[in-house]
C-alpha cells in the first residue's frame, strides 16, 4: 500500500497501519498491523492469490492509528448525541457605527487654536484634550476635550487658525457595530426582535440576535438591527455582510458535526474510533443546518467520531483499497 507523505513521514517515525475491519474468505491476514515498511496491511499468497473472484465489493477498511499518532496529525473526535438544528433565513446588510459612537467636535467659544495634540488615527479616550483654544472674549485658553473615547478620523482645522464653531475633530467609537440586515416582504412575518442571528464575514462567524426591526424610508423592505461586538477589530464600518436567522430550532435525538463528513465509495460516512481503530461507517442522513445534521441510522449516541481531519483516514482507506485491486 502506498501512503501520503504526511503519512509516510510519521508512519516511518511512529508506525501507523491500515487493516481491513473484516477478513473477507480467502485472505490470511496478520494479527498485528503492519508499519509502514511493509508498504501492505495484508500478507498475500506467493502462488499467486486471486483477488478478484475472493473480494466482496463490499468489503471495507478501518485505520488503526495509535493514540500518540492521531495527536501528531491533529485527528480530533466528538461524541455523538441530541441536539438541535436550525432553520434559518438568509439575510444580507452591511456594518455601520452606531450614532451615539461618532461624535463631531467643536470648540465652545471662537478664537485662536493655540495648540493641536493628536494626530488622525490616534486613538484618544473620553475627555481627553484634543486642541487649545485662546478664547477672543476672556483672551484665556480653554481645552478642547474628547467627548467619547474613539479613534480620530478626522481633523479639519490646524494650529494657529481661527474657530468660530466649525468641527475640528470627527471620532468614531468602532467596538460596537450594527449590522443593518435587510428584510424584504417574504421573510417580514418571521423575522422578529430577540431571534439568534449568525453573522458571516470574513471567514467567520459572530453570533447575536436581532435587537430593532425598522422601517427604511422608501424602500421596500425594514431592516433588522443586530448589535456586533467589535471590540478585536476584526470588523469595519462600511463592510458587507451575510447573515443566517434562527426561523426554528427543532430538536433531534442524534446529529452530527458537517465536518466529520466524508464521501466514501459513494456513500456519507463518519469514521468511528474504537481504540485505536478507526472504521468507516455509512449514515442515512436526515435535515441540516449546514454546520450540524441529523442522523436516521448507522451511528448511535455515544459514539466517538472524527469530527477534525477525517480527510487523513479516508485518504489512507481509499490507497489500502487500491492495493486490493492489483
Amino acid at each position: 500500500m502506498k501512503y501520503s507523505a504526511l503519512f509516510l513521514a510519521l508512519l516511518i517515525a511512529q508506525g501507523m497501519a491500515v487493516a481491513p475491519a473484516q477478513a473477507g474468505p480467502g485472505h490470511s491476514h496478520d494479527e498485528k498491523p503492519k508499519t509502514a515498511q511493509t508498504n501492505s496491511a495484508h500478507a498475500h499468497d506467493d502462488s499467486g492469490h486471486d483477488h478478484g473472484s475472493d473480494h466482496d465489493d463490499d468489503h471495507d477498511e478501518a485505520a488503526t492509528i495509535d493514540a500518540d499518532m492521531a495527536k501528531r496529525v491533529g485527528i480530533e473526535v466528538a461524541t455523538a448525541g441530541a441536539g438541535t438544528i436550525e432553520r434559518h433565513i438568509p439575510l444580507y446588510g452591511e456594518l455601520v457605527i452606531p450614532p451615539n459612537r461618532q461624535a463631531q467636535v467643536r470648540a465652545r467659544f471662537p478664537g485662536m487654536i493655540t495648540q493641536i495634540r493628536p494626530t488622525v488615527g490616534d486613538t484618544v479616550k473620553k475627555d481627553e484634550v484634543l486642541a487649545l483654544v485662546e478664547s477672543n472674549d476672556s483672551l484665556r485658553t480653554y481645552p478642547v476635550t474628547a467627548p467619547i473615547a474613539g479613534v480620530l478620523l478626522q481633523q479639519y482645522a490646524s494650529q494657529g487658525e481661527y474657530t468660530a464653531g466649525e468641527t475640528l475633530f470627527s471620532l468614531a467609537d468602532s467596538s460596537i457595530l450594527w449590522a443593518e440586515l435587510k428584510v424584504f416582504p417574504a421573510a417580514m412575518d418571521e423575522i422578529k426582535t430577540g431571534l439568534p442571528v449568525h453573522i458571516e464575514a470574513r471567514g467567520g462567524r459572530v453570533d447575536s440576535q436581532i435587537s430593532h426591526i425598522l422601517p427604511a424610508s422608501g424602500q421596500p423592505y425594514v431592516l433588522a438591527r443586530v448589535a456586533l461586538d467589535n471590540s478585536n477589530g476584526h470588523f469595519s464600518a462600511g463592510e458587507r455582510v451575510n447573515a443566517l436567522v434562527d426561523a426554528e430550532i427543532i430538536a433531534v435525538s442524534l446529529v452530527i458535526d458537517n465536518k466529520a463528513l466524508q464521501d466514501l465509495e459513494g456513500k456519507q460516512v463518519v469514521f468511528v474510533r474504537e481504540g485505536n481503530r478507526y472504521e468507516p461507517r455509512p449514515l442515512q442522513l436526515g435535515r441540516t443546518d449546514g454546520r450540524f445534521t441529523e442522523v436516521l441510522s448507522g451511528l448511535h449516541a455515544a459514539e466517538e467520531y472524527v469530527v477534525v481531519n477525517s480527510y487523513l483516514i479516508k485518504a489512507e482507506i481509499e490507497k489500502a483499497g487500491a492495493a486490493h485491486e492489483h
